[in-house]
């Protein structure tokens, strides 16, 4: 069954995850506007979110889709993504706080030892989460 997610991460993760989940319809923003404005617009089963999103402003967002009622019952996926520059943030405070926002996972991919593992972890993730829902 194909799943509409929300992706909001940089346009250098596209291809992978396009590549990884070929079963569901990825729509991606860039930033917190045009993210806020699809919650609002559409309806979604899954958001990822990126560290990196918007310069940094996954945990806006995150706050953002808690917020809002509709949104609160869409699971949510935020995830440190290898390669894309250091995040002086521990990988430990990013989990904690994303918790503490309600989001359904943290998945640190830089913890994996390479892309298939990678791979690995944030698919058994995304169809974990689609399957409660």
């Amino acid at each position: 069954m194909t799943r509409k997610i929300l992706v909001a991460d940089v346009p250098e993760l596209d291809a992978r995850l396009v590549q990884l989940l070929p079963a569901h319809h990825l729509y991606f923003v860039r930033t917190l506007e045009e993210a806020q404005r699809a919650l609002e617009r559409d309806e979604f089963d899954l958001i990822v979110i990126s560290v990196h999103f918007d310069d940094s402003r996954m945990f806006d967002l995150l706050r953002h889709a808690r917020h809002e009622l509709r949104n609160n019952a869409i699971p949510v996926i935020c995830l440190r993504e290898p390669g894309m520059g250091f995040s002086a943030i521990s990988s430990q405070t990013l989990e904690v706080t994303c918790r503490a926002l309600q989001a359904n996972a943290f998945i640190d991919l830089t913890a994996f030892a390479d892309d298939a593992a990678r791979d690995a972890a944030l698919r058994e993730a995304v169809e974990r989460l689609l399957r409660r829902g």
